[in-house]
């Protein structure tokens, strides 16, 4: 699969995931050191590794739950130069937690007061 961008793939990734019942971070970007360009990146599932245990852990009254599951699921792209597109290089599509079903997705953007007008449009 090939995109024109490295933000054409994030857009399809993101529309992927949102189908899927899983979100997106950009986890890894590899740029040329002299024009700042990108030429990687690794998108991967928002529940992939563990948080880092945090200094402050004995002073903490009320930790935050963790929410992430060492989920393995990711795409990464390369710019292939002669073309001058991204290319899937490495994609993984299995998920060690369980997803959220579309339907449920509508429910709760539909009861959160959203500033933003794009989250209504995904409906």
């Amino acid at each position: 699969m090939e995109f024109d961008s490295d933000e054409a793939a994030c857009i399809f990734y993101n529309e992927y995931a949102r189908k899927m019942g899983f979100s997106v971070r950009k986890e890894q970007v590899v740029k040329n050191k002299k024009t700042g360009e990108v030429t990687s990146r690794i998108y991967s599932c928002s529940k992939e590794g563990y948080r880092p245990k945090d200094k402050r852990d004995k002073l903490t009254k009320n930790p935050r739950a963790e929410t992430r599951t060492g989920c393995e699921a990711q795409m990464g792209i390369k710019l292939n130069r002669c073309i001058n597109k991204f290319v899937v290089y490495d994609f993984r599509e299995a998920h060690n937690h369980a997803l959220v079903s579309e339907d449920v997705l509508i429910c709760c953007v539909l009861n959160e007061v959203s500033p933003h007008p794009r989250v209504l449009n995904r409906i």
